[in-house]
């Protein structure tokens, strides 16, 4: 015969106190991780908050002229290759002739 469980009221109330008790602990938790996060992004405001929408805007400034530069060079690269074809595609041809 296989052993069976059974549980009795009292082990019930008592598990289903503990679940309430973890389930309410987790709750408080959050809230409490909430609501100091939501301090300390209170604490940025003012001067903090400009510094940072400054180091922000120069940032993307920065990114800005990069993206820039690139283009350019790629395109001078392009340029380059571009010029190369035509001088390759005459020496593929008199390589195919001498064959």
């Amino acid at each position: 015969m296989s052993p069976t469980l059974r549980f009795s009221t009292l082990d019930s109330v008592l598990l289903i106190s503990l679940v309430i008790t973890i389930a309410i602990g987790v709750w408080v938790i959050s809230r409490h991780l909430s609501a100091a996060r939501q301090a300390k992004a209170a604490l940025i405001t003012g001067q903090e908050y400009r510094t940072l929408a400054d180091e922000h805007r120069q940032l993307g400034d920065a990114s800005m002229t990069v993206k820039e530069h690139t283009g350019i060079r790629l395109t001078d690269i392009s340029v380059r290759v571009d010029a190369l074809r035509d001088p390759l595609a005459r020496i593929q041809h008199i390589l195919m002739e001498a064959e």
